[in-house]
């Protein structure tokens, strides 16, 4: 299978006209909290950075409407209503995780104080709840528009619900397979779903309640297998991810390697549980448990998981109501996620 080292075409295809249309929609609002956004996208005077987002949600979102002959520029206020929505996760998640860094800078909260990171974050949802109202502008019902603010706020809440079970299991000692997967479906796998809905729905064609169906489970697969790979370059990733090497482990993260390694009843069971029981895991520490992990083949457990994920969304895509072309550019992403470095 190919071994995908650059950004695939759906994230490049859409990447001027997402980056430009979700810079317009912040600068756009003007108040008291606007520089704290701006500060937080890199769009202020002090810093004049691009974003660092991979936009990977509001591609998904664009290029499902597209594959359905739809027109993009309706899908543009869907896709960048969910990449406001999770940069708003992405700030609270940050102060509860006690994170500094988020995309190679500081994070908000490191700045500004918990108290404006909150607010601002905040206002970021409310951004986001308000561009779905630009459907209107390109010929999209009433009833789709209401159809698509219920699934919006609905992915947000299992999002929350998710990273509600995410910080409780940092309490648990072991965590099931399915307990993660329930979690990641939430807390990831949620938001992505929606992306591919509210592409669906601003295409504006008609779509049986199969094809609708079809098209969700092809975005709640797609999240599971996102967070997955998301998991295994949190142990095995390179400075390209922006996040520390082995930051999961230091954290005592319940990432699929690390429940794997816990769950494994193997010859290093006593080694796993003294340094997860450390109040304060050292470098050393780390070196070790990923040590333990290449011994008892928990990136092979991990990429296999994952690769049963690829299987499955192979088999929604084929289904998918939409030409050869688009089969095949879905395909792409999949092995894209698969393989991904960042």
């Amino acid at each position: 299978m190919e071994k995908f080292t650059k950004k695939p075409d759906f994230l490049t295809k859409y990447e001027v006209i997402i980056s430009d249309y979700l810079k317009s929609s912040v600068l756009s609002y003007n108040g008291n909290i606007s520089k704290y956004i701006n500060n937080y996208f890199g769009w202020d005077e002090k810093e004049k950075h691009s974003y660092q987002g991979k936009a990977f949600r509001p591609a998904m979102c664009i290029t499902l409407c597209d594959s359905l002959s739809g027109d993009i520029d309706a899908a543009l206020p869907c896709s960048i209503s969910v990449e406001l929505v999770h940069n708003f996760s992405l700030i609270h998640d940050d102060i509860e995780d006690n994170d500094k860094l988020r995309r190679h800078r500081p994070t908000l909260w490191t700045i500004w104080g918990i108290p404006k990171a909150l607010i601002t974050g905040n206002s970021i949802l409310v951004l986001g709840n308000q561009k779905l109202e630009k459907l209107l502008d390109y010929g999209i019902s009433k009833q789709k528009l209401f159809l698509s603010q219920k699934l919006l706020t609905e992915s947000y809440l299992k999002m929350m619900e998710g990273q509600f079970l995410d910080i409780s299991f940092e309490k648990k000692s072991k965590i099931s397979k399915g307990e993660y997967l329930k979690m990641i479906g939430l807390k990831t796998g949620a938001l992505i779903e929606c992306s591919v809905m509210l592409g669906a729905i601003s295409s504006n064609k008609n779509l049986t309640k199969s094809d609708l169906n079809l098209i969700s489970d092809f975005g709640k697969d797609i999240g599971l297998l996102f967070q997955i790979r998301d998991d295994i370059l949190g142990v095995w990733g390179t400075d390209k991810t922006g996040k520390p090497v082995g930051g999961d482990i230091r954290k005592k993260k319940k990432s699929l390697p690390i429940i794997l390694t816990i769950d494994s009843d193997s010859a290093y069971e006593k080694d796993i549980n003294e340094i997860m029981n450390k109040t304060k895991i050292e470098d050393n520490d780390i070196d070790k448990f990923i040590h333990i992990m290449e011994k008892i083949g928990i990136k092979k457990k991990c990429d296999d998981i994952a690769k049963e994920y690829l299987i499955k969304i192979q088999d929604t895509i084929s289904n998918i109501p939409t030409s050869n072309k688009y089969k095949k550019a879905f395909n792409e992403i999949t092995n894209f996620l698969m393989h991904r470095e960042v």
